[in-house]
């Protein structure tokens, strides 16, 4: 296996940006995921008051947050991410 990983110098102003951004990503990723894992597990996927009453969601947009929640998380959990995360992690 490659070794890919890129040393980012965060001394310099524009380097300390990246790695902020690389950990924010990082935690933006695991936040989404955690709340995803949450709302599974509030719902039977019929069934949505759960999910309402717990995210503070308005009664008939639970099924509706929950779909925007995944698919965000799928399209910024993608290959190219993973390996902005890693390579600069």
């Amino acid at each position: 296996m490659a070794n890919n990983f890129i040393t980012v110098d965060t001394t310099t102003r524009l380097g300390s940006q990246l790695r902020s951004c690389v950990v924010s990503m990082q935690g933006t990723l695991d936040l989404m995921d955690r709340l995803k894992l949450i709302m599974d597990n509030q719902t039977d996927n019929t069934i949505w008051t759960t999910v309402e009453a717990q995210f503070g969601i308005p009664a008939g947009k639970g099924q509706t947050t929950y779909n925007l929640v995944a698919g965000a998380l799928a399209a910024i959990n993608v290959t190219a991410t993973q390996q902005f995360l890693d390579w600069l992690g």
